[in-house]
């Protein structure tokens, strides 16, 4: 499996999301993860001798936490974070993954991965762990303030199929 990281998104980074990228590759070594980003700024905080699933891909721009989310991803095209969704969407990666602005990320996906039939909204999603040692996949923590009922069955659908295609539950 192939994981795209906005390697410039989120607090700290990319130091943070770097040292997160090389943690999961040694407690699953089976993937591959791309960090998108600055490469100089990613190299300073990978080992000398780069592993062999850490691959870089060059993204010249950031978007920041408080750039405008359309504006900025309609602007900077070259941003990590964009570039990390046409891969997503281009198939060159199985997954992408930002801790960036999330407006910014929810309006790439939308402007440049599309929506699934039947989906007036994405939404975002999150394992909370449960008291039974598994997680409890949860739809939408915070995308949408305005979520209409109907939108909600959506999200409860997109759920029930990413739990059953992703995490295997029946």
């Amino acid at each position: 499996m192939r994981i795209a990281v906005d390697a410039m998104g989120g607090d700290h980074a990319p130091k943070s999301t770097v040292l997160g990228a090389l943690a999961a590759i040694k407690e699953n070594p089976a993937i591959t993860v791309v960090l998108v980003g600055d490469e100089q700024a990613i190299r300073n905080h990978l080992p000398q001798d780069i592993p062999a699933n850490i691959e870089i891909v060059p993204a010249a721009d950031v978007i920041l936490p408080d750039d405008e989310p359309v504006r900025a991803v309609r602007r900077k095209k070259n941003s990590s974070l964009v570039v990390a969704v046409e891969m997503a969407r281009e198939k060159k990666v199985d997954a992408m993954i930002s801790a960036g602005n999330t407006g910014a990320l929810m309006t790439a996906g939308l402007l440049y991965a599309g929506r699934m039939d039947g989906i007036e909204r994405p939404a975002l999603c999150a394992y909370i762990p449960n008291t039974k040692g598994r997680v409890t996949l949860t739809l939408d923590v915070g995308a949408n303030m305005d979520a209409k009922p109907h939108q909600l069955v959506q999200y409860a659908g997109m759920g029930s199929l990413y739990a059953e295609k992703v995490l295997g539950f029946e």
